[in-house]
Order: structure tokens, then sequence, then C-alpha cells
């Protein structure tokens, strides 16, 4: 249900958006898959597909950009491929393959189109021992070589530790200092720092995996693991992220991008919690998330807003990005099957809810609390959508998830 109403709430809060046009279901749709070697595109006569799940490539220009001298036995059809540490073999029509003469299964079997040999490129990556991810939303694959020093995971670590330094102490001024100012979302990022830091929190980055590094900068794995304290709420989220680092002149890390590749939130694990709740505050809670449906589906700007809490980011940006003209370009047709109060503490809720909208069905939750007139209002949410296409997010998350939402 929030697919597209996250994007809209939090777009003016994204902290380092990695994408801002593509956002149409049309545009990504169209985009045709690339694939990276260590951030250097690779070129392929016949472009990457994606058949049953599995992302095929051209075996030999991939072999080959991993360093391995191949030969082709045209009458078995099989591909032998050697980089002096590891050898392949590979069969077309066949989902089984050898790993240095060890028997493997395969997602699936090479198959021959337009006269060129494909393979499942994740498998032969993953086999020589490098990392794959997969950005469904930009239909890129990157393949890292973890070609990266000593000397450059310390800086990387030292980096990251006075960064999650800042973000604990709540120092915009230090956040500042650690961030490029000519990255390409410089403004939306510090807006959101500006928003959560009116909470109390802790933040971590563990799992800290620089994976390249060259002239520029530096790219990097890490875990963030933001914990709410007090003050507004939001919710603990784990995500897993990669992180363009720029190098200054005096050769100072700074933060360029941030990508948010996967997210779990602490308050998943009530989902199935059957707290006594009176009847009449499951009454009003359902009332006011039925209320923003149906601000939603009539294009009712005055309706939505008061669902949410006036007080709260949630509320400001979405206001803004309303009077903007939201309405104009999307339409819904927002409902629950389910809402559940899986916590309540008196006067504050979460809200456990399985929706559907013009595009699917997601499971979404809501943190709500009672205003001093007895009316409950949203003052944070989250959105899991079904089909894994797009995540959104809670302030306490960060910039791809937001814009994955905007449809």
């Amino acid at each position: 249900m929030l697919r597209k109403q996250l994007g809209l709430l939090t777009l003016a809060l994204v902290m380092v958006l990695s994408i801002m046009g593509g956002t149409a279901e049309a545009a990504v749709a169209q985009k045709q898959i690339r694939v990276y070697l260590d951030n250097v595109e690779m070129k392929f006569d016949v472009a990457p597909t994606i058949k049953s799940g599995v992302t095929f490539v051209q075996f030999r220009p991939l072999f080959e950009g991993l360093d391995y001298s191949v030969k082709w036995n045209n009458a078995a059809k099989r591909i032998n491929a050697d980089n002096g540490e590891t050898k392949l073999q590979l069969i077309v029509g066949k989902n089984t393959a050898h790993i240095d003469g060890q028997r493997t299964d395969l997602p699936a079997a090479p198959y021959i189109t337009k006269g060129s040999t494909l393979v499942p490129l994740r498998f032969v990556a993953e086999a020589t021992g490098y990392k794959v991810t997969w950005n469904q939303q930009k239909k890129t694959i990157h393949i890292e070589t973890g070609k990266v020093d000593d000397k450059t995971k310390a800086q990387v670590t030292a980096f990251l530790n006075k960064l999650s330094q800042a973000e604990n102490e709540r120092s915009l001024a230090k956040v500042k200092a650690l961030v490029d100012i000519d990255a390409p979302f410089y403004d939306e990022m510090i807006h959101v720092y500006s928003e959560y830091f009116k909470s109390k929190g802790k933040v971590t980055y563990t799992n800290i995996d620089p994976v390249y590094t060259d002239e520029y900068g530096i790219t990097v794995y890490a875990t963030k693991t933001n914990t709410w304290i007090s003050g507004p709420f939001y919710f603990d989220v784990k995500e897993e992220l990669v992180l363009d680092l720029s190098k200054s002149s005096n050769g100072n890390l700074k933060l360029y991008y941030e990508e948010s590749l996967s997210d779990s939130y602490k308050a998943e694990e009530l989902i199935g919690e059957k707290p006594n709740v009176p009847v009449e505050v499951k009454t009003a809670i359902e009332q006011t998330l039925n209320t923003q449906y149906e601000g939603f589906n009539t294009a009712n700007k005055k309706l939505v807003l008061s669902a949410f809490d006036p007080t709260t980011w949630i509320y400001r940006d979405l206001k803004s990005l309303l009077d903007d003209g939201w309405f104009d370009y999307f339409e819904y047709d927002l409902s629950a099957s389910e809402i559940n109060v899986v916590k309540y503490d008196g006067d504050t809720a979460i809200v456990h809810t399985e929706e559907s909208d013009i595009e699917g069905d997601n499971t979404s939750m809501y943190y709500m609390k009672q205003n001093v007139s007895g009316k409950w209002l949203i003052a944070d949410t989250f959105v899991k959508f079904h089909d894994e296409e797009y995540n959104a997010a809670s302030l306490s998350s960060t910039e791809e998830h937001i814009t994955k939402s905007i449809r």
C-alpha cells in the first residue's frame, strides 16, 4: 500500500539517493542489464538476460574479464576455463558443472543464442571467489574482486568509526565535515541527518568490507545498525549498504554515495504478537488507517494528512510533496486485508498490516501515537513489498529504500 506513499513521504529525506530518474515502473522495465567488474562496465556482443531468475552472459567476455584462459570444444559444446587457481568446466544444456574437478549443480544450464554461448554469471564469479551484487532497481550487477590492501581497510574502518561517532553525538557539524559537498544529493542527505538528530539513537557500522579502490575513492560494503533510544520515534533497522567514499586532495575520505541493498527491522519480530488492547483502541487505530487509505484513493490531501501526527518528519515531508501536486501524477487503490496491533503501551502502538494497491501486495508496520484529544495518528512507518523488488523505509533507514517506493 505504501509503495508510492512512502516514496512520497520521504523523497525530501533521501540521504544519498542512488537514483533520481527511472522510478517509473515502465522505465525500470526497459532498462538493459549492465555488468561491472570492479566498477568498470563489461561489454558483451549479446546483451545479458534473465531466465527463470538467473542472469546469463556471454561466456568468453566473462571468463576473459576474470583472467581465465578459455577453451571451447564445439563438438561437445563444452567450456574449459583455467585462471591458474581455479578450473571450471560447463557444458551447454547441462545443469551441472565442475569446479577443480568437483561436480556441482548449476542454477540453470548454459545455452546458445544468436551464435553465442551464455552462462550463469553469478555461478562463475562466485566459483572464482568474487562477490556479486544485484541491484534490482538499476538492473546492474557488480562483481567485486576484493583487491584492497590492509592499509586501505584500516583507513575505511577509521572513517566509518568517526562517522558513527558524529552520528551518535548528533553533531550535524561533524557529519557535514565527513560528507563530500559535491555528493549528488548532499542537501537531501543533510536534511535526513537534521531530522533524525532530533531523536537520540545509536549507530554502528560492522562487517566493513572495502572491495575496490582507485584514485577517486573507495567502494565499501558495510552493515549499518540504527537503534532508537529516545525522542521522536523511528524504527530500529539493520541495513546492508554499499558506500562510495571519495578522496580529498589531502587523502582524507568523505562520504559521497550510499545505497541500501537490503534491510531488516526489529519490529518485524513483533508480527503475530497479540497484546491485550481495548476494543475502542483497535477501532480508533483502524479508523485512522482507513482514513489514510481513503485519502490516498480519493486524492484528498486534507484527509490524508489528518491521519498523521503533525509534529513528525513524516507529516512535514508528506505535506510538502502533496502541496507540490503529487496527486496530479499518481492514483491509488489502497486497502488492508489485516490490521493487527502487535505492541500496545497505552498511548503508543505498533501495528502490522497486510495491504494491497494497484501495483501489488505488501506488509506494512506503523508506529502510532494517541494525541491529547485521544485520536490515534501515524508517527512512523515502513513497508516490505512481497515481490521484493521494492523496499521503503522509516526515518531510521536511508536513501535507496525510499526511491524504490516511488512508482
